[in-house]
């Protein structure tokens, strides 16, 4: 059972971490494009630009392209941590 639940922990990460990534860099594009504010420390779009769509940021803009990036973004950089935490707790039990 515990192979399994790695396999699917590593699974999830393998999908919804690439899946973030690109969400991350559309919001970013298209948050830059429409020229709107960023949040301090998040002009360069890395760990706190994720940090701020996965705190729902996006939505103050109410721009459905943004809600769309900005929610998929929030998501699977949710189930990539969450996935992350799970793995490494189900590697740290198999040792």
């Amino acid at each position: 059972m515990e192979d399994f639940l790695l396999f699917l922990m590593l699974g999830l990460v393998g999908s919804a971490g690439p899946a973030h990534f690109g969400f991350r860099l559309l919001a970013h594009r298209h948050h830059r494009d429409r020229g709107w504010p960023f949040a301090a420390g998040t002009e360069e779009g890395g760990f706190s630009y994720s940090a701020w769509l996965m705190r729902r940021g996006y939505r103050a803009f109410a721009d459905r392209d943004m809600a769309f990036f900005g929610f998929w973004g929030m998501l699977s950089g949710w189930i990539a941590s969450l996935a992350l935490v799970a793995a490494t707790v189900m590697i740290a039990l198999r040792a």
